[in-house]
């Protein structure tokens, strides 16, 4: 028996598709209670890319013939939505904020890798591309993140006004 490649990519697909969703609704969420102007930029720049990465997901899904899976993509929504109520009770949020954009960047990464290599499998070389693309992304957006922590850490001890 073989294995289907291409009924695993599409998959994979829904999966990144679903997970940039929640990386959305994260980062809209993040852009008013950065606690900066700097961390707001920092934050309305990835989701300008997140906007691209979900286009460039969705033409791949066209390409096979698919469409998201709108219950991935709502479970995401409300995870994030979890996440984000969560932090912003919290007096520190700038600091924890930047920490869970961080880790879930690194989510992303891991993600693409996996999808790349997927991709690979089922001889979808525009998709191997597509991930390739998307992973120096979000590796940069990792860099920019950890670049920043100590601005949000100042901004979460001392606030907005005082550092």
């Amino acid at each position: 028996m073989t294995h289907d490649w291409n009924e695993e990519l599409v998959a994979y697909l829904q999966d990144a598709h679903a997970m940039e969703e929640k990386s959305l609704q994260t980062l809209q969420a993040a852009v008013a209670v950065a606690g900066d102007p700097q961390l707001e930029s920092l934050y309305q720049g990835h989701v300008m890319e997140t906007r691209r990465h979900l286009e460039l997901l969705k033409e791949r899904l066209d390409a096979h013939e698919s469409s998201r899976s709108l219950l991935k993509d709502l479970g995401g929504r409300l995870a994030a939505v979890g996440v984000g109520a969560g932090l912003v009770v919290q007096p520190d949020t700038p600091a924890k904020l930047l920490a869970v954009a961080y880790g879930f960047e690194h989510f992303e990464i891991a993600s693409y890798e996996l999808l790349k290599r997927v991709a690979e499998r089922a001889d979808d070389h525009d998709t191997v591309e597509m991930a390739e693309k998307i992973l120096v992304n979000e590796r940069q957006a990792a860099e920019k993140l950890a670049a920043s922590y100590d601005l949000a850490f100042e901004r979460a001890v001392y606030g907005a006004q005082r550092a």
